[in-house]
């Protein structure tokens, strides 16, 4: 979640009301907001075991000031009687006094079943979360109102539904479909503005379902390719082997020269870093997919690095006759990790000579302020409009490279490589033009 959102979570028994609720209020701890739990005036007890349970020292944020807990008397009822429009008056300007404060933000949550009571009708609650819809967006605050299934009737449930656009239902966090406007709840909406709402519904479930559709197919793809590019190493050292084998059986030292020998160990070789690499990024995308990728950052100059890996992989420009040209920037001193800044520019290059149609390539580095930036240009195959948004997506390559191989995790790992590093990554690309790939990175350290 973040500042802005406003979610409902209809639970039907403690373990999902903490599940959801613990980590939402303990992550705004963390990152320095002020929390707010409206509590039912005899579950303070049972709340605070709960996250004290789940290693949450909610006693040092109570008396720090960070966390509060308030009744729904002294929050939603203070007036004697509830008051839609006053209650989000109160929850601004609780916000407002938070960030006065020092603090990040400010996150609510509270047990609704106090909508039972006399104060309250199952109307004025509508209109609360409608305002509430209303208020978040934009906002430097963040909610989720709890509602408990099993106390609170079902036209109490369909009525929150319609006024959250998010909905936590046990452990699942759903896109609401069934979320009305702020307007259409509170009447403001004309017929046309809901048959454009309901339109709109339809072809986000479509969407979603489009989606889901790709990436079906994009891992189907990936498995299959994936076999073949892990079978054709594989099959080559199995080849190797058994010709050393055969020659050894032999026994009369003729046919196992020096030069065989030498040839088999640098085709073994060949394969066996082939294989290696596909592996590590498979390795690497299960790492990040865990998020268990970590930087190990250097002062470092980037220049530098650039110039190690051009001269590294300039061998395999020549062996093939494609001219790479390099502009070198300034220097560039910053904190990065070495080893993964060199597997983006790697990727990079290699991709652009597998694509680049043969013809020349430019490495550009550029420094802005703050920025610095490397940017790889060929001439090549190009990428179709469609394919510049999706070739950063795990398992996805463009229509025009398939033919060319790889499993496509490369930009995947460069865009998330350069995203821990706070930077971003981007393409320039039209069909048949070629394609232009920019890494911008921060200089300054980070976590």
């Amino acid at each position: 979640m973040g500042q802005g959102d406003h979610l409902c979570l209809v639970y039907e028994n403690s373990e999902e009301q903490w599940e959801a609720v613990i980590p939402y209020m303990a992550e705004g701890l963390a990152r320095n907001e002020a929390c707010l739990y409206v509590i039912d005036e005899h579950s303070l007890d049972e709340v605070r075991r709960a996250f004290i349970a789940r290693g949450v020292d909610i006693d040092a944020h109570v008396r720090s000031g960070q966390f509060v807990f308030s009744t729904s008397r002294e929050a939603y009822l203070s007036s004697g009687a509830f008051e839609p429009r006053a209650m989000v008056t109160f929850l601004e300007k609780t916000m407002r006094e938070a960030v006065a404060a020092g603090r990040a933000g400010f996150r609510v949550s509270g047990e609704m079943t106090w909508v039972l009571g006399q104060g309250c009708g199952c109307g004025q609650i509508v209109e609360y979360e409608a305002l509430l819809s209303e208020f978040f967006p934009g906002s430097r605050a963040s909610a989720i109102c709890q509602y408990n299934r099993k106390r609170l009737g079902a036209d109490i449930i369909r009525d929150v539904l319609r006024t959250h656009p998010i909905a936590i239902l046990g452990n699942q966090v759903c896109p609401n479909l069934y979320y009305e406007t702020p307007a259409m709840v509170l009447g403001q909406g004309s017929p046309e503005q809901r048959v454009d709402w309901m339109i709109q519904q339809l072809q986000r479930f479509r969407g979603a379902e489009r989606k889901l559709e790709r990436a079906v197919q994009a891992r189907d793809e990936f498995l299959s390719v994936a076999s073949h590019e892990l079978n054709t190493p594989l099959t080559s050292l199995k080849l190797h082997v058994q010709s050393l084998t055969r020659s050894l059986s032999r026994g009369d030292g003729v046919s196992l020269t020096r030069q065989k020998v030498t040839s088999i160990i640098e085709r073994t070789d060949r394969q066996l870093r082939r294989l290696s690499r596909l592996v590590s990024d498979l390795l690497d995308v299960s790492r990040i997919h865990a998020h268990k990728m970590e930087l190990e950052l250097e002062h470092m100059d980037l220049r530098e690095l650039v110039e190690d890996v051009v001269d590294r992989i300039s061998g395999e420009f020549t062996q093939i006759g494609v001219r790479l040209d390099v502009a070198p920037g300034p220097q560039m001193v910053g904190h990065w990790d070495r080893s993964r800044l060199e597997q983006v520019l790697i990727n990079l290059l290699s991709n652009s000579l597998k694509y680049g149609a043969g013809k020349p390539v430019w490495l550009e580095m550029a420094a802005d302020g703050a920025r610095v930036s490397l940017s790889v240009k060929d001439q090549g195959t190009g990428l179709r409009e469609e394919d510049r948004s999706r070739i950063f997506e795990r398992f996805e390559r463009a229509i025009s490279a398939r033919e060319a191989g790889g499993l496509g995790l490369g930009l995947y790992i460069a865009r998330e490589i350069v995203q821990a590093h706070g930077g971003v990554i981007s393409v320039e690309s039209r069909l048949g033009e070629g394609s232009t790939f920019t890494v911008s990175l921060p200089l300054g350290a980070r976590a």
